[in-house]
């Protein structure tokens, strides 16, 4: 059963509250802001249905403030309103509601769309930043964190790689728990620096109630566990891997499909250096592909081989393809445009444009940037993204598939 708090004072809030609970919701019903505030700060809820117009706490206020504290964070905020003012209704969004209402319209909209709220998966991007951590007035747009991605649907999260953006991470799920004992899951795509860089930083990993569970690839020379341990070496880590108090877990992916928790996962190699895979996440009926470190076959031997270049070479970009095929959202390595790769081929990653070219036909429906170079500001990343919508457009005129920057902090709802 759902858990809402209902923020609202109108005259017509009891029709409202007596919607909700026909729906057999938990609700929780305050009249004030600031007790409302009180209330979600001391209990997790799946979604806050609030008004505007709330005593003590503006509904601006209130957002804004549920927006800045980590326990509430990703709380799913249906904001319901008396004024139709455009600007009202933009305000409440930007400062981080979900959704926008007019009580005018009824009680069935806001139903509606407090149910779509609780039914959807979210995407949060974390770090999406490539190869090294690059904080700076130049990367603040776009952000400078390593990667880390989550994939949510109700209560149940998913973790996608453990760089600098889980250290974040860490501190929202911990703050969510409320002092209960945590559960994590983690998938990680290969073991270099900047995807398991900020595990060591990974507060609920500290924590003797919690559990962190790690998936990923064994490398040819040692276990999984043995390389995490190993960044926590003493000569490079004051704290070992051991002194976390956690119960730390680490499975070796053999399984080409295999179940966390609620979440459906199949994996694919990439053509990167080291045993690397890429994810495909399935729940509640949408699908994310996760394949953030990768060489399309075609473009790197047609630039350093392009005389053994074969028909054949498709065949084997195709296995990506087929991992992408027809996903809700497909995050995909685009670290570098084509220029800048004619100097990195080898490296193990995409031009962007190469991306969109995968994304393009494995008919995927949304397209995020990813694993952005240290050496792109954020007015480097526009551009790739402009060119990148472009070629899209481009190449499937009557397309609809949207591309999109990954940018820290940002949600996709799917």
């Amino acid at each position: 059963m759902a858990k809402l708090l209902l923020i609202d004072d109108s005259p017509m809030r009891p029709d409202l509250e007596a919607a909700l609970r026909a729906r057999g919701y938990d609700l929780t019903v305050v009249a004030d802001g600031q007790d409302g505030l009180r209330e979600a700060r001391a209990d997790a809820f799946d979604c806050i249905c609030l008004d505007l117009l709330t005593p003590t706490l503006h509904g601006f206020e209130l957002i804004q403030l549920l927006r800045s504290t980590f326990s509430t964070l990703r709380t799913p905020i249906v904001a319901v309103t008396d004024k139709t003012y455009n600007t009202d209704l933009r305000q409440a969004l930007t400062l981080g509601a979900d959704a926008v209402l007019e009580r005018m319209a009824g009680q069935e909209p806001i139903i509606a769309a407090v149910e779509e709220q609780l039914a959807a998966v979210r995407v949060t991007f974390w770090g999406v930043r490539g190869s090294i951590a690059s904080p700076g007035p130049e990367t603040a747009r776009y952000g400078g964190n390593t990667p880390c991605v989550t994939v949510s649907h109700g209560r149940e999260t998913l973790i996608l790689d453990a760089g600098t953006g889980i250290r974040r991470l860490g501190l929202v799920l911990q703050s969510e728990a409320r002092g209960r004992p945590l559960t994590c899951s983690l998938l990680v795509t290969h073991t270099h620096w900047d995807h398991i860089q900020g595990f060591p930083f990974f507060v609920p990993a500290y924590g003797a109630a919690n559990k962190v569970d790690i998936w990923g690839p064994r490398s040819l020379t040692r276990p999984l566990e043995d390389v995490l341990r190993g960044q926590m070496n003493p000569e490079y880590f004051p704290v070992a891997l051991g002194d976390m108090a956690a119960r730390i877990v680490v499975h070796e992916i053999r399984e080409r499909v295999f179940d966390v928790g609620p979440f459906k996962v199949q994996h694919a190699y990439m053509n990167h250096p080291s045993i690397t895979l890429g994810y495909r996440v399935t729940i509640a009926g949408r699908t994310v592909v996760y394949a953030t470190d990768t060489e399309p076959f075609g473009r790197l031997l047609g630039q350093v081989a392009p005389t053994s270049v074969a028909a054949d070479v498709h065949a084997l970009d195709s296995r990506l393809v087929s991992l992408a095929s027809n996903a809700d959202l497909y995050i995909a390595d685009a670290q570098y445009v084509s220029s800048e790769y004619r100097t990195k081929a080898g490296w193990g990653h995409c031009a962007a444009e190469d991306a969109v070219s995968i994304a393009h036909e494995a008919s995927v429906k949304r397209l995020a940037l990813f694993s952005h170079d240290p050496m792109q500001d954020d007015d480097a990343v526009d551009r790739k993204v402009s060119a990148s919508q472009a070629l899209a457009a481009a190449l499937s005129p009557e397309s609809k598939m949207v591309v999109l920057g990954a940018r820290e902090g940002q949600s996709v709802r799917l």
